[in-house]
This record gives C-alpha cells, structure tokens and sequence, in this order.
C-alpha cells in the first residue's frame, strides 16, 4: 500500500494539492473528530492517517466491493480499531449530523445524482462541519494527440463512466443550491498541470493497449519523459494557477 501511495504521489499533482490541505485541516481539528471518506477509492486521504489519530473516527464508503473487503482486512491485519468501511454509493448514504469532515475526491462527476449526493454529504455533516471537495473541471487539452488518443482508446473516464464536466459557476451553483457555504476555492492543474497529466497519461494509455515489445518501448519512454512531467508538476503547485483543469473547495455546512 506504500509503495502505491508513493507512486500516486510522483504522478497525481491533485494530491499534492490535496495532501497539503488536509494536512492541515486535520491538524487544526486534530483534538478529536469524525471523518467521512465518502468514494474513498485506493484510501491514499484515509488510511495514512487513522494510525496518528487513533482517539479519531474514520469512515470510508466506496460503491466498489473489492476495495471495501481489501480495506476491512488491511484495517483487521493493521489492528485500526478507529476506522470503518462500508460498500455503499454516496446517494445512499443515511448518516446525519455525524461528521465533523467530509472528504469527496474526484468523486463527484461519477454520481448519477450529484444534487442528491452533495445533499448526503450536507446532512451528515455536523453544524460548521468542513466539505473537502475535489472536482475535475473544464476538461481542456493542451496536446491534440493526446485528444486524438482518448476518441480512440478507452481511459478512466469512459470506465469509471463520468457523467458530466463542471464548470467554476457551475460547481459554485451546485453548492449554494445545497446550502454549503464556500470559503476557499483553488484553482488546479494550469497549463503546467496539464501538460504533466497529458504526457502521463498519454504513456499510460497508450501502454494498456499495446503488445509486449510496445509495452516496453512505452516504459522506457515514460522513464525519459517523467524528469519533464515532474518539473510541470512542480511548476504547477509552486506557481499561481488562474484556471485550470481542477478546483479544490473548502465549504461549510
């Protein structure tokens, strides 16, 4: 689980951005809480801090199973007797007033329901509990062959089955609409950001559909490329970002 953790760390610039803010929401919240990971996904924002806050409560929910039974037993194995998994869509979630911080990363566009999701969300937090919300926005594309290879070749997207693409005010109107009270918004993923996560993933999808031999030359390209893709990431993260391809929000109930 380290190593996969780290791996995400030198290739998703999100959770750079991420990591920092929850960092320090957890700390000023650090005397005790209640957190909802709600689509926790591989738990890269839950699990690594259930062991520093263990007078803490941790929940994930995922509507993928497999990871929910991997997690139960990591927790089991690990001895984490402060967190809980639960397999269960976002829109089904019945908690209310429970939670003190509530985590949906990059989970959004995938809701079939995003009003009814976020208003989950609102009901179980507790009064000025905190949303760290992660949304993919605008979907700009620097490379045209990088857009020339998702039309063709399936990707993320199209297999995790995104059902739409926000934009700033209509991710702002979203939250208003559900009574959240937004009190930082951050800009992600610029030009730099941007160019960093097309020539990834351009060598990453490019590598799932490919033969033995192609894999190889693709593995050793990505090795010759990655000194670029990680000073774009740096770029983004050190320089203001206007607009860009994500926004980070920090709202309140």
């Amino acid at each position: 689980m380290r190593l996969i953790y780290i791996f995400n760390y030198l290739t998703q610039l999100r959770k750079w951005y991420l990591t920092r803010r929850l960092k320090k929401i957890l700390a000023e919240n650090s005397f005790s809480f209640k957190l909802l990971d709600a689509g926790c996904g591989e738990g890269q924002f839950l699990l690594p801090y259930v062991g520093s806050y263990k007078h803490c409560f941790f929940k994930g929910i995922d509507r993928a199973d497999s990871n929910i039974s991997f997690f139960k037993n990591y927790a089991y194995v690990n001895g984490d007797a402060n967190v809980f998994f639960e397999q269960k869509e976002i829109e089904s979630l019945e908690e209310a007033g429970q939670y003190d911080i509530v985590l949906c990363i990059s989970v959004l566009p995938y809701c079939r329901n995003d009003q009814a999701a976020l208003s989950k969300l609102y009901t179980a937090l507790k009064k000025d509990g905190i949303l760290l919300l992660y949304v993919p926005v605008n979907n700009a594309i620097i490379l045209p062959l990088y857009k020339r290879i998702l039309h063709r070749y399936d990707n993320y997207e199209r297999i995790q089955k995104n059902q739409r693409v926000y934009t700033k005010d209509g991710l702002f109107q979203l939250l208003h609409s559900q009574d959240f009270l937004i009190t930082e918004a951050t800009h992600t993923y610029g030009f730099f950001g941007k160019l960093s996560n097309e020539l990834y993933n351009t060598h990453l999808i490019l590598f799932n559909v490919s033969s033995f031999p192609l894999k190889v030359l693709l593995s050793a390209s990505l090795l010759l490329f990655y000194p670029l893709i990680f000073v774009c990431m740096i770029s983004d993260f050190m320089l203001p970002v206007k607009s860009g391809n994500g926004l980070m929000f920090i709202a309140k109930k």
